[in-house]
């Protein structure tokens, strides 16, 4: 019984990958067409649902890859809980761990606001006030300045974490059994990929730094607003095509984890 739920842990964990890959490709190609002048926009999450919601059956739709982004929450809180990597309970495995248990959380956020724009056919604020009123929330706090530069000093260091990935290619230690003529091109999609997501993650934290030192909750900012930070910088349609095709690139690759990854309890 014990393993027959473990098994069915992870099978939903990857359909719970190939939900997020379907998400990063959608906000990857609707910003990669805006980009590069073909139609699309500077999208987020809500974006991508809303382009779900819109196809034939696109509630059903939608609400599928709800589900499967539960199941992404699921597989995250049980590698935080159950220790699946046998990270262990030192300072960097308790550290990983809260992580873990923090993208849990994040997902679990996202597959609402995926159910909710699937029931009232409406994107709403949620996807795009979030930031704002996190630290609205945490400036009402004592030392809330402080604590909300904390948390955008971690959403930076995430960046970094995924910039060192895509520079080692440590993020392919985890699939088997991928044919060795498509591992290299997999591989190199999954490089711009953890990188793209990497500029976004410390432009996130660099603007949520910003508004906490400010204090002011309006300049913080959700994936939109780091793709309009990229297109005021120099070359910033060049640099926004280039990050939009590399999340297009970080979806194809959450495919491959799917597939290929060896997703099971240590």
């Amino acid at each position: 019984m014990q393993q027959n739920k473990k098994d069915w842990i992870v099978k939903y964990a990857k359909v719970g990958y190939v939900a997020k890959g379907i998400v990063y490709c959608l906000i990857g190609i609707l910003t990669a067409m805006y980009a590069l002048g073909i139609g699309g926009e500077k999208a987020s999450k809500s974006d991508a649902f809303m382009e779900i919601e819109e196809l034939p059956g696109g509630g059903f739709l939608l609400g599928l890859v709800a589900a499967g982004l539960i199941g992404y929450s699921l597989w995250r809180f049980t590698q935080a809980i159950a220790d699946t990597e046998n990270k262990g309970t030192d300072f960097k495995g308790i550290g990983k761990r809260i992580a873990y248990f923090i993208s849990g959380i994040t997902y679990t956020a996202i597959a609402y606001l995926a159910f909710k724009i699937g029931l009232t056919n409406s994107g709403g604020s949620g996807d795009g006030s979030s930031q704002k009123m996190f630290l609205a929330e945490l400036l009402d706090k004592p030392f809330g300045k402080y604590l909300a530069i904390v948390v955008a000093l971690i959403v930076i260091g995430n960046g970094l974490v995924q910039l060192t990935r895509a520079v080692t290619g440590s993020f392919m230690k985890d699939v088997h059994g991928m044919p060795q003529d498509q591992f290299r091109t997999l591989e190199r999609a999954g490089r711009f990929g953890y990188a793209a997501r990497g500029v976004v993650f410390a432009i996130l934290g660099y603007l949520f730094m910003k508004a906490a030192w400010n204090r002011n909750p309006s300049q913080a900012e959700s994936t939109e607003g780091a793709f309009d930070f990229l297109q005021a910088s120099p070359m910033g349609h060049i640099m926004l095509a280039a990050v939009a095709i590399g999340l297009l690139g970080y979806g194809i690759f959450m495919f491959v984890r799917a597939r290929y990854s060896d997703i099971s309890f240590s």
